[in-house]
């Protein structure tokens, strides 16, 4: 079980007085940008990969991936505070969403109702069943956030080992245990092509 201190709630939040909507907002790998009780924007992501968390007691519980084309910050929607504090998990840029009108406040409200779906499969898929389950389905999610290819994540392009495990649910050395047998360094022909084959798999289902 992870410790209680959230570990991507870190180090620099980020509060941009006038974001330009044009060029976005960049955030580097463990940046926050919103933090629950906050007001500000409804943001849309269009690089990389959020977690949305919620403070369970003392510990801050990842409920939601956010990758690109994905909505946060939606409780401003309604005028409220932000109900979640979110941060990146890789390298991001986001753009906040001018919501001026009626329509487009409808048209961001049906488009969050469809994420959602998606996101409860998601944090199912990366929080239940076995460890190595829960990281492939993290891998093909990095990959299809970052670009790459199935199976063609460099580890070093990975997220730090503990945010990967409060992301899964799980301690940091069966993240890295699992990791060692899922991306090997110099493993053999045979299981590279085995390993190859698991993430072509899942990411054929994420993307089903």
């Amino acid at each position: 079980m992870m410790s209680s201190s959230p570990a991507l709630a870190c180090a620099d939040v980020i509060t941009p007085a006038a974001p330009q909507a044009q060029w976005g907002l960049g955030l580097a790998a463990g940046d926050t940008l919103l933090h629950a009780g906050h007001a500000g924007p409804v943001w849309r992501v269009s690089e990389g990969l959020l977690c949305v968390q919620r403070l369970v007691g003392e510990q801050a519980v990842v409920i939601q991936m956010a990758g690109p084309g994905d909505l946060v910050g939606l409780a401003a929607l309604d005028a409220e505070p932000y109900a979640c504090t979110v941060a990146a998990l890789t390298p991001c840029r986001v753009h906040p969403l001018a919501l001026d009108s009626e329509a487009a406040r409808v048209q961001t409200l049906t488009a969050a109702l469809h994420q959602q779906q998606r996101q409860a499969l998601d944090i199912t898929r990366l929080r239940t069943g076995p460890v190595r389950e829960r990281m492939l389905w993290l891998l093909a999610l990095l990959e299809q956030a970052t670009g790459c290819a199935p199976g063609a994540l460099a580890r070093r392009a990975l997220p730090v080992l503990k945010d990967m495990a409060q992301v899964v649910d799980s301690a940091p050395e069966t993240v890295c245990r699992e990791l060692k047998r899922l991306m090997p360094k110099a493993a053999p022909q045979r299981t590279r092509r085995r390993a190859a084959r698991h993430h072509a798999a899942t990411a054929a289902a994420l993307a089903a």
